[in-house]
């Protein structure tokens, strides 16, 4: 792939911040009654803030290859035993055009995977064998920093380069397990966040089993909420700095998740499991995530985005539209006739996305702690369509099973009942034969150890019993 971008005259850096797991439903700039996101709110009004945006799968891997690569469709083809050929991504575009490119993350699925996502980039920085104490988290599941060192390393790392920078920071702090600062877990209690210590960090199948009531995964959610204010001071802490460097103004900014985070929600589908964490399922708090974007005020398009800041698009939304958006800016605005605005919207006003089968390792697993893995080894499809009353219809399919939903308002919708499956089938397929996207299997895939085991403490099961929680 050559360099497909004509540069503007000021060329701007780029950002990009994708909070993991964050659901657009827990941050209080689009309205939710606890204030997790007081800075998001401030930086909405020099900001357009996008509330109908959707990722293209429920886990990471798949939702970040299309982000990367702009292909909504990717999701679809992308999993753990699959691996990007070359040149596909926006970041190795960038960098063809001259950029300084680097991916900030302790995410084993984006920094240390066969899948090679972090080839991307020039640079890659993961997790540290050292760190000051000043980074450690709140709790004993991770022996990681927390999403404030890797902030740091970026501002560092930015701060040296003399040609123009673009960066993904990919923070875990709103990712499981959950362990905020004090300053920011300001909804649980010391007995919350000793539970979760015990019961490790990928507890979903304790839950998806019955051994665990769904009930207590409400009381995680409380930690969860400190987690999502600890991520919005980080980025604060990001866009402040460049402020003051003077070198905000001359930068793309982008805030989003890869997917979002649920806590036992009740599904359309009866034969469809709970909504709990993240990776299976069609729940809307799995898909419906937060978008930002602050545009460069230097650029040749300055005149026309400068007062952007406090816009709202309602518009259907879509993570595979971030690379249009980074080339529309990058891009000479004389030569390009996209509306930097509406370039992360879906075309055509409609989006897909799909979430393949759990692995062998997961089916495992499960069959391990709920004696049976079928519940959970459908894959998922998903097709929103934009009306022409600004209204989203969304169809989805369980396996073999189907069903649709209008989505009235932000997070309002109207459930409109079971449709055949081959509905969605269909058109997801249609969709897919888009794709120009070429991924080749990774012939010896080997499984990370521990990637999905996970064991409860032993007196914990009592502890939970105790509290009517098993």
């Amino acid at each position: 792939m050559g360099s497909a971008i004509k540069r503007m005259s000021t060329t701007p850096n780029v950002l990009v911040v994708i909070a993991d797991s964050l659901r657009a439903k827990s941050v209080s700039a689009f309205g939710g009654r606890r204030e997790t996101t007081p800075f998001l709110s401030a930086f909405s009004t020099e900001a357009t803030t996008y509330t109908q945006a959707r990722s293209h799968s429920n886990w990471t891997l798949p939702s970040h290859a299309s982000l990367f690569t702009g292909s909504s469709t990717a999701a679809a083809q992308f999993d753990i035993d699959t691996r990007l050929a070359p040149h596909q991504t926006i970041f190795e575009e960038l960098a063809a055009d001259g950029y300084q490119t680097s991916l900030f993350t302790d995410n084993p699925f984006l920094i240390d995977h066969q899948t090679g996502l972090d080839n991307a980039f020039t640079t890659a920085v993961g997790s540290p064998e050292t760190f000051d104490t000043k980074y450690e988290t709140n709790g004993s599941l991770g022996d990681w920093p927390n999403g404030f060192w890797y902030a740091d390393q970026l501002l560092s790392w930015s701060a040296y380069q003399t040609t123009p920078w673009a960066a993904c920071l990919n923070l875990m702090d709103t990712h499981r397990p959950y362990e905020p600062q004090p300053a920011y877990d300001i909804w649980s209690d010391e007995r919350i966040r000793q539970i979760q210590s015990e019961m490790g960090f990928k507890w979903h199948w304790e839950f998806l089993s019955g051994n665990v009531s769904l009930g207590f995964a409400k009381l995680l959610e409380t930690i969860y909420y400190g987690a999502v204010r600890q991520v919005d001071a980080i980025f604060e802490q990001l866009v402040e700095t460049l402020r003051d460097r003077g070198t905000l103004d001359n930068t793309l900014i982008i805030f989003t998740s890869d997917h979002g985070e649920a806590f036992g929600a009740e599904t359309a589908l009866s034969n469809e499991p709970p909504a709990i964490s993240h990776r299976i399922g069609t729940h809307e708090l799995l898909y419906h995530v937060p978008l930002f974007v602050r545009l460069p005020r230097t650029t040749n398009t300055s005149a026309s985005t400068a007062s952007t800041g406090g816009t709202v698009i309602s518009d259907l939304a879509e993570l595979a539209g971030i690379p249009r958006l980074i080339r529309s800016v990058v891009a000479d605005n004389n030569d390009s006739d996209i509306d930097p605005q509406h370039a992360i919207c879906a075309k055509d006003g409609v989006t897909v996305a799909t979430q393949l089968p759990i692995p062998a390792g997961m089916q495992r697993e499960a069959a391990r702690i709920c004696e049976t893995a079928d519940p959970y080894t459908k894959r998922a499809d998903i097709i929103y369509s934009q009306r022409s009353d600004g209204t989203i219809l969304k169809q989805a399919r369980w396996g073999e099973d189907a069903y649709e939903t209008l989505i009235t308002g932000q997070f309002e919708r109207e459930d409109m009942g079971q449709i055949d499956a081959p509905t969605v089938i269909d058109a997801v397929a249609s969709d897919h034969k888009t794709s120009e996207i070429s991924i080749n299997s990774i012939d010896e895939y080997d499984e990370f150890a521990e990637q999905y085991s996970n064991e409860f403490a032993e007196e914990l099961e009592d502890q939970l019993e105790a509290l009517g929680y098993r």
